[in-house]
């Protein structure tokens, strides 16, 4: 596999091995295929929710019938001398 990197890239592993964050090029790569891996096993982790369950849930809401206003108040500004 060929991988190309942008200049603006290659200046931030340079960074990276200056700063000590790593110390080849190579380990940008391992760091960010680890990084993937993790986002990847994150959303695995999170369960999926059905419309119908999440409809439920607002449905069997504590706050149900409370009508509760979550609109934001209109900003009124100020005034600026210029």
């Amino acid at each position: 596999m060929t991988i190309q990197i942008k200049p603006e890239q290659e200046r931030v592993i340079g960074q990276a091995i200056e700063a000590g964050l790593i110390e080849t090029a190579d380990q940008a790569v391992e760091v960010g295929v680890e990084t993937i891996r993790q986002r990847l096993e994150r959303r695995r982790k999170l369960p999926i929710i059905p419309a119908r369950d999440l409809v439920a849930l607002f449905v069997d809401s504590p706050f149900a019938g409370m009508n509760m206003d979550f609109e934001r108040d209109e900003d009124p500004g100020r005034t600026i001398d210029l």
